[in-house]
């Protein structure tokens, strides 16, 4: 009588497993990214980031542009999709949620674009395959509408190894026309930023050309 008992619990036990086994299988993940902010359900221990892919793990800053992450996390004017972000809540990939998020960082409002700054330098990390056609043209376009700033942020990692990233993420995905050749871009580059740096010092000016030219180094090679 035990045995039976035993042997039916093991079955209703195995049917169980089978029908969960089958609702994941038929789970499509390319539907989490359908809605405007996509959500991993994973819980991530304090202040570190955990990549839902792959499994690698990232610090996360307590403090961004001189003010606490908290402040961004309070503040109703940034976006959901970049709070979610640093919750690792959100996966940047090769979608539309991403390209939104990315375009924050031209935001004209100074005192939350350090967050958005961020959320892009973080995705430049952290990209490969797909997501790498990303953050190039917005990476450019923050470059040029704010180059003073640009430099000044860059300059904040004495290793050269973020200015090292940002460069090779434009000449990846962000040069301004790929149909053309590094002449071109170089100069499209360096008359963009330095229309909006009417008041920077020469060394600035100068670090300008610097960057074009570095930028557009990788296209010269495949010219």
């Amino acid at each position: 009588m035990r045995l039976n008992i035993l042997l039916t619990l093991i079955l209703i036990s195995a049917c169980a497993d089978n029908k969960r086994a089958s609702l994941h299988t038929s789970f499509d993940s390319s539907k989490t990214f359908s809605q405007p902010v996509s959500v991993d359900t994973t819980k991530n221990p304090a202040n570190i980031w955990i990549d839902r892919f792959n499994g690698e793990k990232y610090p996360l800053p307590d403090s961004i542009g001189g003010k606490p992450v908290t402040f961004y996390l309070n503040s109703p004017k940034v976006a959901t999709i970049a709070k979610a972000l640093y919750k690792g809540q959100f996966r940047p990939t090769d979608n539309d949620s991403t390209t939104l998020l990315l375009s924050y960082v031209t935001t004209n409002d100074k005192t939350i674009r350090p967050f958005y700054r961020w959320c892009l330098d973080f995705t430049i990390a952290i990209s490969d395959g797909a997501l790498a056609e990303y953050p190039g043209v917005p990476a450019l376009n923050y470059a040029i509408k704010f180059p003073g700033e640009f430099f000044n942020y860059l300059d904040k990692d004495s290793t050269y190894g973020r200015y090292s990233r940002w460069t090779a993420s434009i000449t990846y995905s962000g040069l301004p026309d790929y149909g053309k050749d590094s002449t071109f871009n170089y100069n499209i580059i360096v008359e963009k930023m330095t229309s909006n740096c009417k008041e920077c010092p020469k060394s600035i000016l100068e670090r300008i050309k610097a960057l074009a030219k570095d930028v557009t180094a990788g296209q010269r090679k495949n010219n």
